[in-house]
């Protein structure tokens, strides 16, 4: 097996797996928590839509990437914009943006001459095509990303899981829910390059999906989320160059993992009920519980 990551271009893919696997495996767990499953894939719509348009006009190598930043900024403070609940509701707003950037993508796609080939790589991604500088970009933009995150965790979880909780004692919740999205179209923007849109849709969401099925602690959550991102990577980096085959080996392989962390938390629960005390009662009526409960 590791005869295969001798080559130049495999190890850069797996640097690039390695990469696209502990950032969105992170973000992975607040966007389950947020429940921001949609907003994930409209950034992610958003910036294939920036790429489309960047191709249509030009033939630069460097402005796909560049157009899927400047796209990914744009739906992050689109979507974290305060008045944006009083014309329509947020979920509404989400769905209507990634329906249009479907459609400018598509409309712009099929008038590019090499448009087919184009969206199949943007897609499904092609990793094995990963070049240093992007890879230099990943790990600035995780690095970054990365810092924010780990110096402001108490601001981001409390924001997470109970917002007009948070807002009342006076925490800046729309402050930290624009930079989170921000961060997670940077991440996206990036991610998108290497890995494509259904790949990075899924490291978006089932990481962090399995993590928490688990029943782990939220602490925890976050490091299983990113083992199962990267790990299921490099397998499929692996089988895709041993198979000839794209991202679904990777999204299979996630796919795998939520069912076994859901087979473990059904566990956890049964065994934690079996667990739980008897009510205060009599030691006599305690008795006769146990004892009913071995014959």
């Amino acid at each position: 097996m590791f005869d295969v990551f001798r080559e130049s271009f495999m190890q850069l893919g797996l640097l690039a797996s390695v990469l696209i696997g502990m950032s969105c495996g992170y973000l992975s767990v607040y966007v389950v928590l947020k429940r921001l499953v949609f907003l994930a894939v409209a950034l992610a719509q958003f910036a294939s839509a920036a790429i489309a348009i960047s191709m249509f006009i030009t033939t630069n190598p460097q402005a796909p990437l560049f157009a899927a930043f400047i796209g990914v900024i744009v739906g992050s403070l689109f979507f974290s914009w305060p008045a944006l609940a009083r014309y329509l509701p947020r979920e509404n707003a989400i769905g209507t943006a990634y329906a249009l950037a479907s459609a400018v993508g598509i409309i712009l796609m099929s008038k590019n001459a090499m448009g087919e080939q184009h969206q199949l790589t943007l897609l499904y991604g092609n990793i094995f095509t990963v070049t240093v500088p992007e890879l230099w970009i990943m790990a600035a933009i995780m690095l970054v990303v990365g810092a924010i995150f780990l110096c402001f965790a108490k601001e981001f979880l409390f924001t997470s899981f109970d917002p007009e909780m948070a807002q009342t004692l006076g925490v800046r919740t729309r402050l930290w829910e624009l930079l989170f999205n921000v961060s997670l179209g940077l991440v996206i923007a990036m991610a998108i390059r290497l890995g494509g849109m259904m790949l990075v849709f899924a490291l978006l969401v089932l990481p962090g999906y399995a993590a928490l099925l688990a029943r782990c602690r939220v602490r925890h959550a976050f490091f299983w989320a990113m083992v199962m991102a990267v790990v299921s990577g490099v397998i499929g980096l692996y089988l895709s160059y041993k198979w000839d085959l794209t991202s679904e080996v990777n999204i299979a392989a996630l796919g795998i993992c939520v069912i076994f962390c859901a087979v473990i938390g059904a566990i956890h629960t049964r065994l934690q009920r079996n667990r739980q005390p008897l009510p205060a009662c009599s030691p006599q009526l305690q008795h006769a519980v146990v004892v009913k409960e071995e014959s």
